[in-house]
């Protein structure tokens, strides 16, 4: 056992070194140990005397070991009765929290103040520029879950790691002959799923800074469409015709090729992985039963000619599906009961083609961009569904995707020149 940690010990200084080359404490800042509550040594209240000097066997002779014959009854009053509330451990970090609660209650008190999202103006400024390679565009951009880096992956098939403070590059490679369409973290962030228009997917593992080309099924001959499950547990892979292709990620293994009544525009998952919805080229939603893999809802997208994106909050409340004719309709996922459910809103401030739809982590705010016409992107405020005037103010040239940090505090932006704009946003305080 001592062993296995401390191979997982040496992963993580790996990877630490490889994202930042900083010591072993950035680590260790990552994955604070906190200790169960079950492994807290309880001592006893009291020590009886006479409980020293009685012996077990000279009442029941059969048994010989009297700590283990302890135990036993211990463990059978503790399932007959269960533990008395003056025995059990009190929580700390509760207690932290009823006095923070007290404090804001409390009128003489100094209260905590908690900004507001406000809806009319955001607080954005520019935090710096990365370019990967001159003439390649960057078609995809994902933040690292755990450290502050970005990964980017371009036209020419090279995967680069970049800091965000200080714009360092921190490791790249190419795949040769690969245009990357798109990249996925794993929620721990210690592998990137990388895909591209065609028959093979590509495995980049961080700890050991290492790719492992992957075939797809056999039957497919070309991702493209290529998503990883929240939890990192699936890929759902489409060619764009009917059929998705659902694969464990672990294994690589075909686990079910699922089919639509049409041909497949756009994928997402459920913000828990339990669904997955397919957009088809009729505008409707088939929602898809991961366990058993069994289609448990249909709808039709309101007022949808030619679908093109659908996405997902991270809250799983709201859904957003986008058009080539520019319009987004924004829907409740609880009230998606019928087959033609009305949204909660439609914007129409753009005219091209939706070719993005990013919900930032904590749901409060919607980029939706066109790549067809310069500058051609809108943020929204959750729940007013208020364009924000004052973004963008500068001229981002043509948008190809938009991503956020996983705490919303960067927001980054690529165009057709090759560069990623990255932003900061004043009101969410962490990365």
């Amino acid at each position: 056992m001592k062993r296995k940690h401390n191979q997982i010990d040496a992963e993580e200084s790996k990877l630490s070194s490889l994202l930042f080359n900083k010591t072993k404490k950035f680590t260790e800042k990552l994955n604070r140990n906190v200790t169960s509550l079950s492994e807290v040594d309880r001592k006893p209240a009291w020590i009886d005397d006479d409980d020293r000097q009685f012996k077990v066997n000279t009442v029941i002779p059969k048994v010989k070991n009297d700590a283990l014959y302890t135990e036993k009854l211990k463990q059978k009053y503790e399932t007959l009765i269960g533990t008395p509330n003056w025995a059990k451990i009190k929580d700390a970090s509760k207690n932290v929290e009823s006095e923070s609660d007290i404090v804001k209650t409390v009128g003489h008190l100094d209260k905590e103040k908690v900004s507001k999202f406000e809806k009319n103006i955001l607080e954005i400024k520019k935090s710096t520029s990365i370019t990967p390679q001159k003439g390649a565009i960057t078609t995809s951009l994902k933040f690292h879950p755990k450290v502050s880096a970005v990964m980017l992956a371009n036209t020419s098939g090279i995967v680069s790691l970049h800091s965000l403070d200080g714009n360092n590059k921190l490791h790249s490679f190419k795949l040769k002959s690969w245009t990357i369409s798109s990249t996925h973290f794993k929620p721990d962030g210690s592998e990137a799923y990388i895909s591209g228009v065609r028959h093979t997917y590509c495995i980049y593992d961080l700890v050991k800074a290492s790719t492992k080309i992957v075939q797809l099924p056999h039957a497919l001959k070309k991702a493209v469409h290529f998503k990883l499950s929240p939890d990192g547990k699936f890929i759902a892979a489409s060619e764009g015709f009917s059929e998705v292709f659902i694969i464990c990620a672990d294994t690589n293994e075909l686990i079910k090729n699922i089919k639509n009544n049409s041909n497949v525009k756009a994928l997402t998952y459920s913000h828990d992985s339990r669904e997955l919805y397919c957009f088809n080229d009729l505008g409707e939603v088939t929602v898809w039963d991961m366990t058993t893999m069994k289609p448990i809802k249909k709808f039709f997208d309101s007022g949808c000619i030619t679908p093109s994106r659908i996405s997902m909050s991270h809250c799983g409340r709201l859904l957003a599906t986008g058009t080539a004719e520019g319009i987004v309709n924004i829907y409740d996922t609880a009230e998606l009961t019928t087959t033609n459910p009305m949204p909660l809103k439609t914007i129409s401030h753009l005219t091209t083609k939706i070719t993005n739809i990013t919900f930032n982590p904590t749901s409060e705010m919607l980029s939706v961009s066109s790549s067809f016409l310069p500058n051609a992107l809108k943020a929204l405020h959750i729940p007013s569904y208020n364009v924000f005037p004052n973004f963008p103010q500068r001229n981002l040239q043509l948008i190809e995707t938009v991503g956020f940090s996983p705490n919303g505090g960067f927001m980054g932006i690529s165009n057709n020149k090759g560069i990623v704009n990255l932003f900061r946003l004043g009101h969410f305080k962490n990365y």
